[in-house]
């Protein structure tokens, strides 16, 4: 009998789905910025997922979350120009390059900086996107999405 063995998601290969100088330069089309959200659904609904206490919403993603929901709020402007914007925020949110201020994230948090750095370091040296992280991720996916 074959045993079943979990397949987790690499923010590595979560990343290398998309062409992300098209993002950072912010020239995707609306049509390919949907086909891309649609293929980076596809892919994690592949994988297994499962939590991490590890996992913290630091002070830089939160920022980067609610500047995407707020932006995707406004009726005027140029509607690609605001997807644009959001997705290229949404991509920071994926790529997670640091933490932003660990200083006041722990003190938010109620945990001792030593312990909210061990745990911020563990999570990203890991690579593997927890289950809390996927569900932002598709929180956000969706935002997007539904303002398309």
């Amino acid at each position: 009998m074959k045993e079943n063995k979990k397949k987790y998601l690499k923010r590595y290969d979560l990343i290398n789905l998309a062409d992300s100088n098209k993002i950072w330069a912010k020239t995707m089309s609306v049509s390919e910025i949907k086909d891309l959200l649609n293929k980076l659904e596809i892919e994690i609904a592949k994988y297994d997922f499962e939590k991490d206490n590890n996992f913290i919403m630091n002070s830089r993603r939160k920022y980067l979350k609610e500047m995407l929901e707020v932006r995707l709020q406004e009726k005027d402007g140029n509607i690609n120009e605001l997807i644009n914007e959001s997705l290229f925020n949404f991509w920071e949110f994926i790529n997670d390059e640091y933490p932003g201020n660990m200083v006041l994230c722990s003190k938010e948090l109620g945990i001792p900086f030593k312990d909210f750095e061990e745990m911020d370091k563990m999570y990203r040296e890991k690579g593997i996107i927890c289950l809390q992280e996927k569900d932002l991720i598709l929180e956000m996916i969706k935002t997007i999405k539904n303002y398309i």
